[in-house]
């Protein structure tokens, strides 16, 4: 299915969304493996190797569910109808009074999620708007049709209350949802409301200060398509207060402050919405009719009208974070925080302040300075909370994004976007070490029979991402890169075959690692046969599954990728290969060698005689000899973009080269998982760790269900745990919360 919804894609694009590279790699992958015959279990030369048992994996009934886990999960789950009860949600468009507080209120919102953990959480929204709109489209220029200037800005902000449930049904919950009685608020927070806060409960008080300018350019041809382009520039203070009932006796406290400014520029062509009158809808003139019929042609119109759109926008900001634990049993702890939260949003404003001090602070300047001023703001909140941070930290950020949108009416839609961004990471904590992490990052977002009111019945999901890491002390020396991959994959309605293919993302690394141009390693993969059984053709079909890998290379093993020999990596490379065009490869894997000036080299005359072929005919529509030709240039590719992180000057620079190699930037076509396939071959399983988690709400009859752990090659002496906690400590800090993490 999701190959099929892939396809129709690349048909409406131009391009196919499936193939995460071009070049070598890309035409090597249409031959597939099934167009020349071969064995695939040859080692270098074509002789049998046998890789050494690196261990069996670690398995655990279950996993902690990181930040960027539960944000993804929560749009895997966005928009679909998973249970008859979850569009059960209440929204009233009025102002309501909020304890205590004059003149604060807005709209409420209430209605049900579903965590990882197939439990429910009850969520309470109040949009709290503290001034109006200053302007709109205060400009508009009369001599070219359609364009229209715009400069606003908006203080806003939302009062969001997350309790969780011990039921994971819907419908059971349905009463919950209507004691509008029930409604709770962060707002007023005194003493004895916090105390009284649930093991698990959350509360957020975010703010947004948003200055925008913004010019947008449309026409419509025909009345049927309508085309437009847009730029603008926004800048934007969101600072946020939130607190999380640990345990019975731990109250989380995180105040941030984020400045962001982001310039954006895109493009759309869409259908036209059709009008209510077309519609057939309620024909009567009244204020329900009018409702139900806005309602509908909104509902309808979103899913009837075909639309391509691309947007790119830069974003460049700093963040300032101050954590507390504190005692929620702890009378005079509690009497301090109410007092310095002065139960409305006043304290937001007052963490606007501290940020001031960071104002001057920029990613390049010395580490010990970056941690005085965050010493000094610290400090400062510290004096109103009473109590010391148990965190104080900044991130100083920038990075650009691109996303490419298309949407068939009610058949597929397909949302994808590739980022790099750089953040700097500093706290008080390990004497101010600073974090430098390059990261690049792809998102694809597939749905399909996508229906009005019924949301989208077929789901695919993906999310990578790259992390180059390097560590710098207070006396200003920058550790060697280590790197981290993190990959989510999940599907809502799939066949076992899909769900088989998606733990095979994770396996294709896995496999690989250690075996120097050999072999490849089963032991060190996910049992995907016992996960998600074969029935022999029979299909089955699977409600929901996810899959989370990690996978680190620490400083030593990435040394070991940049000084291999480029005779090795080239073995790794065509190992790689064999899954594409297995029979090509053992044939004429020994007929390799580096040249002059690094080119890869072989001998072309018995290459030919090897293969057996130098024309096309209707089994083999590629010629053998051009399958050799390409898996020189592709090896000779790769080999060119690690001599060129090689020699990039400085670990900064060296940094970057990396990430952007792992994530498809070289002309050899390989990204991510592709990637990894090759260069965790030349690196020693004791510099490399990896942990899968893997859970599935299956709904077939006869079939447990897994919610597992798997952890590989778990020697610590590689650092996996301090390497992957820091990183992700710092990253889920930081990040924007999703509705059910603080």
């Amino acid at each position: 299915m999701k190959r099929t919804l892939y396809a129709a894609a690349a048909l409406f694009f131009g391009a196919n969304l499936a193939c995460a590279g071009t070049g070598a790699l890309a035409s090597l992958k249409a031959a597939g493996p099934a167009t020349f015959s071969g064995s695939v279990s040859a080692g270098v030369d074509g002789a049998s190797v046998e890789s050494s048992n690196l261990g069996v994996p670690t398995v655990t009934p279950g996993a902690p569910v990181t930040s960027d886990f539960a944000n993804f999960w929560e749009k895997l789950k966005d928009g679909t109808i998973d249970d008859v009860c979850k569009a059960a949600q209440l929204k009233l468009n009025e102002n309501v009074r909020l304890g205590s507080v004059p003149g604060v209120g807005g709209g409420v919102g209430r209605y049900l999620l579903r965590a990882p953990s197939q439990k429910l959480a009850l969520v309470d929204e109040v949009d709290v708007n503290l001034s109006a709109t200053l302007g709109n489209d205060i400009l508009q220029l009369p001599a070219v049709q359609g364009l229209g200037v715009s400069l606003s800005g908006r203080l806003e902000g939302r009062s969001q209350v997350v309790r969780p449930l011990d039921s994971d049904k819907y419908c059971r919950e349905l009463g919950t949802l209507v004691k509008l009685y029930d409604l709770k608020t962060a707002i007023p927070a005194t003493a004895g409301r916090i105390s009284a806060m649930e093991i698990g409960e959350i509360w957020k008080l975010p703010l947004s200060l948003r200055f925008s300018f913004g010019a947008t350019l449309g026409t419509t041809f025909n009345e049927l398509v309508s085309v437009s382009v847009s730029a603008g520039e926004s800048k934007e203070r969101r600072p946020s207060v939130t607190l999380y009932r640990m345990d019975e006796n731990r109250l989380r406290l995180r105040v941030r402050l984020d400045r962001v400014t982001v310039q954006s520029a895109g493009a759309s062509v869409s259908g036209v919405q059709f009008p209510l009158s077309d519609l057939g809808l309620w024909n009567a003139d009244n204020v329900l009719a009018g409702f139900v019929n806005r309602t509908w042609a909104g509902e309808v119109n979103k899913f009837l009208a075909a639309q391509l759109s691309f947007g790119y926008s830069r974003n460049f900001g700093k963040k300032l974070l101050v954590e507390f634990i504190l005692d929620p049993k702890d009378a005079r702890q509690m009497a301090a925080l109410e007092k310095f939260m002065r139960s409305d949003f006043s304290i937001l404003k007052r963490f606007i302040e501290l940020g001031l001090h960071f104002n001057h602070f920029a990613e390049n300047d010395e580490t010990a300075g970056g941690l005085g001023e965050i010493t000094d703001a610290a400090g400062q909140a510290a004096r109103g909370v009473g109590e010391k941070p148990s965190f104080a930290g900044s991130d100083i950020y920038h990075g650009h994004s691109n996303n490419l949108h298309m949407r068939l009416p009610f058949v597929h839609a397909q949302d994808v976007s590739w980022s790099a961004s750089y953040n700097r990471y500093q706290s008080t904590d390990r004497q101010g070490e600073t974090l430098h992490v390059q990261q690049r990052t792809r998102n694809s977002d597939g749905r399909s029979v996508n229906l009005p009111f019924l949301g989208s019945q077929v789901k695919y999901n993906s999310q990578k991402t790259v992390y180059v890491v390097n560590k710098e002390g207070l006396d200003g020396k920058t550790s060697m890169p280590a790197l981290m991959y993190q990959q989510n994959e999940g599907f809502l309605r799939q066949g076992d075959g899909t769900a088989r293919d998606m733990l095979e993302t994770a396996n294709g690394v896995l496999r690989y690692v250690g075996v120097n141009g050999g072999a490849a390693n089963e032991g060190n993969t996910l049992p995907s046969a016992e996960i998600f059984p074969d029935t022999g053709g029979f299909f089955k079909h699977y409600d929901t599954a996810v899959m989370n890998f990690k996978l680190l290379i620490n400083e030593r093993g990435l040394q070991e990728i940049l000084l291999a020999p480029a005779q090795a990596v080239m073995k790794a490379y065509l190992n790689m290969m064999r899954r594409f065009v297995p029979g090509i490869v053992d044939k004429v894997m020994g007929l390799f060698y580096i040249g002059e000036e690094g080119r890869v080299r072989y001998d072309s005359r018995e290459a030919a005689r090897r293969v057996g072929g130098t024309s096309a005919d209707y089994a083999n529509p590629v010629k053998p000899v051009d399958v050799v030709k390409k898996l020189a240039l592709g090896a000779e590719e790769f080999l060119r973009g690690l001599a060129g992180a090689r020699g990039a000057a400085g670990w900064k620079a060296q940094a970057e080269k990396l990430a952007e190699i792992a994530a498809g930037s070289s002309d050899s076509g390989l990204s991510y998982e592709d990637f990894l396939q090759v260069v965790v071959q030349v690196v020693d399983p004791l510099n490399v760790s990896a942990e899968v988690y893997v859970h599935t709400d299956k709904q077939v009859e006869g079939e447990e269900d897994v919610t597992r752990n798997y952890q590989f090659f778990n020697g610590r002496d590689n650092s996996f745990d301090a390497g992957i906690a820091e990183v992700n400590q710092m990253h889920a800090r930081f990040a924007d919360p999703a509705v059910l993490t603080d």
